[in-house]
């Protein structure tokens, strides 16, 4: 969706707290370090600036999302894929043109009240996310 409001309003009030074991920032660092409580909003704002860089953005799945199993068990899973263009500007990072081709998996701890409270994700990166890392880091 590019409903900006929706998706803040799948987190938990008090943040969610993030894992993206593929960042380049967490490379050495033990799994249980990895990970940072992040608002309902950061979350928002962060999908809004990679629409804005792929505008045409479609979300596809390998494998749709899926309950976890047994007592318990709130994970929710999804085996993911995007497809796109590079065609927006964002973050100050001009547009190229290049196909968006990123996959990944995610999985999401819900609580009772069915808000998000934890993700975790294994990804390629989309060349604007590239871009951002290498702007950033200067």
């Amino acid at each position: 969706t590019q409903n900006i409001p929706q998706i803040v309003e799948c987190f938990h009030p008090e943040g969610a707290i993030i894992r993206d074991i593929c960042s380049l920032a967490n490379r050495d660092v033990p799994y249980d370090q990895v990970g940072k409580l992040v608002s309902p909003e950061f979350l928002g704002e962060r999908c809004r600036e990679f629409l804005a860089a792929h505008p045409d953005c479609k979300v596809k799945f390998h494998h749709g999302p899926t309950c976890g199993r047994g007592l318990n068990n709130n994970w929710v899973y999804a085996h993911w894929y995007e497809e796109g263009t590079r065609s927006g500007n964002s973050q100050g990072i001009e547009p190229d043109g290049s196909p968006l081709t990123v996959q990944g998996q995610t999985r999401f701890l819900v609580g009772n009240d069915l808000k998000i409270r934890e993700i975790v994700i294994t990804r390629t990166f989309s060349r604007w996310e590239e871009a951002l890392l290498e702007k950033n880091s200067k």
